[in-house]
């Protein structure tokens, strides 16, 4: 089949599909879907092609089937996708469930970048002990520094390979607290979401809705201070009264990041899931097996340490950029006032990392893992533990122990994506559960840098006035 050379030819292929399905559906919600999904892949092929996004561009809502999937430019899955909607067009199909089902597996085709052995070596490393010097890395991969950095570019090309840092907010005098809520309906759903961006701005850390958007979770940061978490608990309770109908509060003790390489088949998006764990169910799969389960590194929240603004602004400026550059960090730094030397800002990183301050990890972003699922367990800390070990057996998952249970979050292929919200929504048969939250293809509509509250600290405490915590907006009294 011949390859499509011009935007134009893709933006044609597009709306003629587009009025096809008009032509013959009724308007839907489903339809909208499917008409948000073509509109973002018309913005993936602009990516590819290197032409500018104009204004309007940047107006299109993500689709939660696709979301992020413009990233990153791919050009053989681009054409993948293509000659999928060339057949779309050649034989009329105006199935929603359909049309959609085969746009993904567009995205998660033979067309898609393969990760060779070595890469998935290097990787293996990299989430077992990512302090380990590069040089030492190359050795024991038996492959030469410049080699291994160029393996490195290209996981960055391939999947959005990406480095960050766990932070134990424990050691700044910092609590985090998880909040997931339903809301009786969409109107409410929108005036919390004006809520959470203005009046509880300064300590939210991030705000998501599912595709009801009636479902939510947002994350807050809170001084470790009786006076504010009082207020924001009060808080809580006013919002049940006027806009949430439940919700479950996880105060967030350890933190787990998890990468599994070993069961993950980069070429048929299969892994351990689709084997001996959904015969033996989740729980029962930890329990039989635990001796021999890798176990997920993570960070435990533990008594405060001496800190100062620098060390602060430092750990929240390597939330997401885990292998910034010094210059930049200095960049940095110097735009928020703080002044300090190379060296300086270079001993207080090593003593973040080797105090276990914050603890490295990398993230990336593949096709084949189109899904990503959040659940929120109220259980018994024995379960809380299983059920971090279970998912670290997943490709790529979060999890973190709360004082009621634990929060998950899994990116899942999308073969497997019944067998996971199966085998986790089974859990509730176990007597140590009480209670599964499941949200499932969501968007952010909000976040915050963790640096905007370092000017509150004075040295001794956070500085916190109860008028941080009033909402006035929006006809509410508080």
């Amino acid at each position: 089949m011949a390859r499509v050379q011009s935007l134009a030819e893709v933006a044609d292929l597009l709306s003629t599909l587009k009025r096809n399905i008009h032509e013959v559906t009724l308007p839907s919600e489903e339809l909208f879907e499917v008409d948000l999904l073509l509109d973002n892949l018309q913005l993936y092929a602009k990516r590819v092609k290197g032409i500018p996004f104009n204004d309007e561009d940047y107006n299109i809502r993500p689709h939660p089937l696709f979301d992020g999937m413009v990233e990153t430019p791919r050009e053989r899955m681009y054409n993948s996708l293509l000659r999928r909607l060339k057949v779309i067009l050649r034989f009329n199909i105006t199935s929603y469930e359909k049309v959609t089902r085969d746009l993904l597996r567009g995205l998660v085709s033979d067309e898609v970048d393969r990760i060779t052995g070595r890469e998935i070596r290097l990787l293996t490393l990299l989430y077992q002990r990512p302090n380990t010097p590069q040089v030492q890395m190359a050795k024991e991969l038996n492959i030469s520094l410049p080699t291994m950095r160029k393996d490195i570019r290209a996981l960055e090309e391939k999947f959005g390979l990406r480095f960050a840092n766990l932070i134990d907010w424990g050691r700044f005098k910092l609590r985090h607290f998880a909040v997931f809520f339903v809301t009786s309906n969409v109107h409410a759903s929108r005036r919390l979401q004006d809520i959470f961006n203005k009046e509880m701005s300064t300590y939210l850390t991030t705000a998501v809705f599912d595709t009801t958007f009636r479902r939510g979770f947002a994350g807050f940061r809170l001084p470790d201070q009786g006076k504010p978490i009082q207020l924001f608990q009060e808080q809580l309770e006013f919002l049940k009264e006027h806009l949430i109908e439940a919700y479950q509060i996880h105060d967030n003790k350890q933190y787990f990041q998890s990468i599994c390489f070993d069961h993950f088949d980069y070429e048929t998006s299969t892994w351990l899931i689709e084997g001996d764990v959904s015969s033996l169910g989740l729980l029962n799969f930890v329990r039989e097996n635990w001796a021999i389960l890798p176990k997920p590194r993570g960070l435990s929240n533990t008594i405060a340490r001496s800190f100062d603004q620098l060390d602060y602004y430092l750990a929240s400026f390597l939330v997401g950029d885990g292998h910034a550059p010094m210059k930049k960090l200095q960049d940095r730094l110097n735009n928020v006032g703080i002044e300090a030397p190379r060296t300086t800002v270079s001993t207080r990183k090593n003593r973040l990392l080797k105090e276990r301050t914050m603890e490295p990890y990398f993230w990336f972003d593949t096709p084949q893992l189109p899904f990503f699922i959040s659940f929120a367990i109220k259980c018994e800390p024995y379960i809380a533990e299983q059920l971090v070990v279970a998912v670290s057996q997943m490709p790529l998952a979060f999890a973190t122990h709360s004082n009621i249970g634990c929060t998950v979050n899994v990116s899942v292929p999308a073969r497997s994506l019944g067998t996971i919200l199966n085998l986790l929504s089974l859990t509730l048969e176990d007597e140590g559960v009480t209670e599964v939250w499941q949200m499932q293809q969501f968007q952010n509509v909000g976040s915050r840098d963790p640096s905007q509250i370092a000017s509150k600290w004075n040295g001794s405490y956070w500085n916190w006035t109860e008028e941080e915590f009033e909402i006035p907006s929006l006809g509410l009294e508080y």
